[in-house]
């Protein structure tokens, strides 16, 4: 499985493009945890103490917001990639 990461989260990976062990019916929440075993300081920039998605980290899966489908517990297909973007300021 691809996870591409954006923004200031790529500094913590190294990359943009993650190759994270996942398959069919995984979730994305089996995924980011992970994500998030293999780079240390990855896991308070995306997961909040409860293990919550933080409000401002988006994670899309087949072009949506993991938000608008089953948030963390959003059941992945065969075949495809997330992508994990930074909260970003501005205006």
């Amino acid at each position: 499985m691809r996870v591409r990461v954006y923004g200031t989260l790529r500094q913590l990976v190294g990359t943009w493009d993650v190759h994270v062990e996942g398959a069919a019916g995984d979730t994305v929440r089996e995924v980011v945890h992970r994500l998030v075993a293999a780079f240390p300081g990855l896991e308070e920039r995306v997961l909040d103490d409860q293990g919550r998605l933080r409000p401002a980290v988006n994670i899309f899966v087949r072009g949506r917001s993991i938000r608008f489908i089953d948030g963390l517990d959003t059941v992945l297909q065969e075949g495809e990639d997330l992508a994990l973007f930074p909260p970003v300021a501005g205006g």
